[in-house]
């Protein structure tokens, strides 16, 4: 929000809703994370005697991908949270 005294703009959110967006980020990428994870077993279940299954090889490359992100990500807030006393989730850490 802007005045005519002080033309720079203010945050668009406070610290508390910045920090409740990165851990709802943080459990998104785990949710789906875990879902296609999911979604492969289950075409891995279904085609026991296929060694690549059709859908699976890209389900778990994705997984991959997530994973890797997941991972760099977490370290980063775990860090950000304990240098500025933030609390995060026990199922987040």
């Amino acid at each position: 929000m802007t005045s005519k005294t002080n033309t720079t703009p203010g945050p668009l959110t406070d610290d508390s809703e910045s920090w409740q967006r990165t851990l709802s980020i943080l459990a998104g990428i785990r949710q789906v994370r875990q879902e296609m994870r999911e979604e492969a077993d289950q075409i891995t279940a279904a085609n026991p005697n296929q060694m690549i299954a059709p859908g699976r090889g890209e389900r778990a490359d994705i997984v991959s991908v997530l994973d890797e992100g997941y991972a760099s990500m977490v370290n980063d807030v775990r860090r950000i949270a304990r240098s500025c006393g933030l609390i995060m989730p026990e199922d987040l850490r």
